[in-house]
């Protein structure tokens, strides 16, 4: 360490302190760097973010910073890191340790309801200089430290403001969620279950974040399993609904696009690769070396990545044709700046300082509550269009053929019965036809019986001859 690194003062202060100084950090793939032997190391890069980020690989990392206390007091060192399989936390003083926190493994339950949230008691004398240290290793995520100091006052006052905010949090999201599920049981309209489950795996993830499935009796065979980990169920899972979601809304606008339909179909499978991989990560983490995780880092993220960038091409290619597109942007804006912004904020906002948990939770309110306000519009415009026709008498089903040349047909069908008609020629179930237009798969089978009668046809394989028959007209 250099001896220009910032020494930062605490001075009298009431409730959270957030370091704003200088942070020297070490990777260590070795795994044999002690803090004693860190302590005597010098030159030491400074990370030039707020929040120091090691990234993704195998070992260790450190993080050093200098303390000065303009009085005798305790503080709180506290870190906001959900990830960490192992972690660590050394004082020195004049070159001698002072005092050391156990070795927290992941899983320890630190209190009732965290993990993350470790806190370490630091008693600073006044006018000395103090060398604290941090380390942790992070096998399958990026070795972040998040971290700032508490007096008690300020300590109490996070925790009751952390148990408010979850309880609000999570109050606000499962409300969203059984809504969700209500409108799918009356209106049959299975998008509404796609997108509960997508936000359930959300919850789940969340609460695995947050330290609260932590302590308990299936903690051990879930998380801390030697052989698999069901960590990267709930992730994946929530990856997979919400593709699928979003697939199933827009996948009818793509009938005759094969390679818009090829594409989704490698995505889901690299992602069910992913998947299966990082399931058994605790197997074969113990016999690749940190190059190797990397590489399987930047696969997983690019993996992502490549869905978050198709889930975008599917909104912006049907923005005229489908209203909805306007609610999945807004909806989905703030969950993509909120993976981000962390990461580029040191730049631009060098006092900023925000753990992405909190980012998540915050947007993925956003996220259900616009996508709910969108899906339900377009159910209530559908219901409500659905209503006048058939208070008009336009919805009825035609006992008589039409004695009209066929070429006249495709007059006589709506807009809407035209895309049901390709659709269903496609091979569409009345479900998928239900899951993308907002309809109710009775109101589906309604339309199809309509357009029968409109054709002159009975079956499916008429139907199929017809749309290949009059194609260009359609």
């Amino acid at each position: 360490m250099t001896d220009a690194q910032k020494v930062f003062e605490f001075r009298d202060f009431r409730g959270t302190l957030k370091y704003t100084g200088e942070v020297a950090y070490l990777i260590d793939t070795t795994f044999k760097i002690n803090s004693c032997q860190i302590d005597k190391l010098s030159n030491l890069p400074i990370s030039e973010k707020v929040i120091p980020d090691l990234g993704w690989g195998k070992f260790r990392g450190w993080i050093k910073l200098n303390a000065k206390s303009s009085k005798n007091q305790q503080l709180f060192l506290q870190i906001h890191n959900p990830v960490f399989d192992e972690i660590n936390v050394y004082v020195f003083q004049k070159g001698k340790i002072i005092s050391g926190s156990q070795t927290i493994m992941k899983g320890t339950l630190l209190r009732p309801n965290s993990l993350r949230l470790l806190t370490v008691p630091i008693v600073l004398e006044k006018d000395n200089v103090y060398q604290i240290y941090v380390s942790g290793i992070s096998k399958f995520n990026p070795v972040k430290f998040p971290i700032r100091f508490l007096d008690q006052r300020g300590l109490d006052e996070f925790r009751d403001s952390e148990n408010l905010y979850n309880g609000l949090m999570l109050g606000f999201m499962t409300i969203l969620i059984i809504l969700n599920i209500l409108i799918f049981i009356f209106f049959k309209v299975r998008v509404f279950l796609f997108f509960s489950l997508s936000n359930i795996s959300f919850l789940f993830l969340y609460l695995y974040l947050e330290g609260y499935l932590f302590g308990q009796k299936y903690s051990e065979l879930f998380f801390e399993n030697p052989y698999f980990n069901f960590q990267y169920l709930i992730y994946y899972g929530f990856q997979l609904f919400n593709f699928y979601f979003v697939w199933s809304i827009y996948r009818l606008y793509f009938l005759n696009k094969s390679s818009w339909v090829l594409t989704y179909n490698i995505l889901i499978s690299v992602c069910l690769i992913q998947v299966f991989l990082m399931f058994f990560s605790p197997l074969w983490e113990v016999y690749l070396c940190h190059n190797q995780i990397v590489d399987i880092g930047s696969f997983t993220r690019l993996g992502a990545l490549l869905l978050n960038i198709f889930m975008l091409a599917l909104i912006l290619k049907t923005w005229r044709e489908k209203p909805f597109s306007a609610w999945m942007l807004i909806a989905i804006l703030p969950g993509w700046l909120s993976y981000v912004v962390p990461r580029f904020a040191a730049v631009f906002l060098h006092d900023s300082w925000v753990t992405l948990p909190f980012l998540y939770s915050v947007s993925s309110i956003w996220n259900v509550l616009f996508i709910t306000i969108g899906l339900f519009l377009e159910l209530s415009k559908n219901y409500k269009s659905k209503i006048e026709q058939e208070s008009a008498g336009k919805v009825e089903v035609l006992t008589e053929p039409i004695s009209q040349p066929k070429s006249q047909h495709v007059l006589q069908l709506s807009k809407r019965e035209t895309e049901i008609l390709k659709a269903f020629a496609n091979g569409f179930s009345y479900q998928e036809i239900s899951d993308a237009m907002f309809i109710s798969p009775h109101t589906v089978r309604t339309h199809i019986k309509n357009i029968y009668n409109k054709l002159e046809i009975n079956s499916k394989a008429e139907a199929v001859r017809w749309v290949i028959e009059h194609l260009e007209v359609l």
